[in-house]
């Protein structure tokens, strides 16, 4: 199964952020979308779920036209937002968080959309206690898995992890690292990170896509994205992340 996005352009308040995108992703495939802050790769997350509006023809999975719609179409493709208190309701403990994503995307009762949600947030790291807490008592790295386990809740072919590891320090990081690559062998998702870190990227993602001034300038296998690149900013970020290896 594949997400195609194929010449998406985008304008946002009479200017043009995105021109004729077009690249592939892979379900059980790791995509990287690195870029400067500023170039394009969150407004391109966000049209690809929906949040902004594009051509009708733009997206398409095997081949096959997709409309979407943000908080309907979750179970084709999530996004997660860079700031997880985005998607956590401050009213909401981490559980019903959890359970509220499964109300909109499945037809299970109250009592097993708990124990679902319940089951998730242990998979992603939560003790029984934290769950009953709201996101405002909770850490930034808490917070960020129970965002994780509210967008695994639909169960989606593909998500999208805008940052998710900016605010994080190295230890947390490290530990979202290892559980992204558990929960996507146990899900089966195919998996977008966005990031302005090759470092991290590196590490993760099968393919790598670079994106400058909303174009696509370089779409290589992560291993020729870094030792034979080819645009001049390409070898700028390659050579960084080498010498911090």
């Amino acid at each position: 199964m594949s997400f195609q996005v194929d010449n998406l352009s985008l304008s946002l308040g009479g200017n043009k952020i995105l021109h004729d995108i077009s690249f592939t992703l892979e379900r059980r495939k790791v995509t990287g979308l690195l870029g400067r802050s500023g170039c394009g790769k969150s407004t391109l997350a966000k049209a690809m779920v929906g949040i902004h509006q594009t051509e009708p023809s733009s997206l398409k999975i095997d081949g096959t036209t997709f409309h979407p719609k943000f908080g309907k179409t979750g179970h084709r493709i999530q996004y997660m937002w860079q700031d997880p208190h985005m998607a956590l309701s401050p009213f909401l403990s981490a559980v019903r968080c959890v359970e509220e994503a499964m109300e909109i995307h499945s037809n299970t009762t109250k009592s097993q959309r708990h124990d679902k949600a319940q089951d998730l947030l242990h998979q992603v790291g939560l003790t029984p206690a934290l769950m009953q807490k709201r996101s405002h008592a909770l850490s930034g790295g808490q917070c960020q898995r129970i965002a994780l386990a509210r967008a695994i809740a639909a169960r989606p072919e593909f998500l999208i992890l805008d940052e998710p590891f900016s605010a994080l320090d190295l230890v947390t990081q490290k530990n979202i690292i290892s559980l992204l690559g558990n929960l996507r062998q146990v899900y089966d998702f195919g998996l977008m990170i966005i990031s302005h870190d090759l470092r991290t990227l590196w590490r993760l993602a099968d393919k790598l896509i670079l994106i400058d001034q909303g174009r696509i300038i370089e779409d290589r296998p992560t291993s020729d994205f870094i030792h034979s690149p080819r645009h001049d900013l390409t070898k700028t970020f390659a050579s960084f992340a080498l010498a911090e290896a």
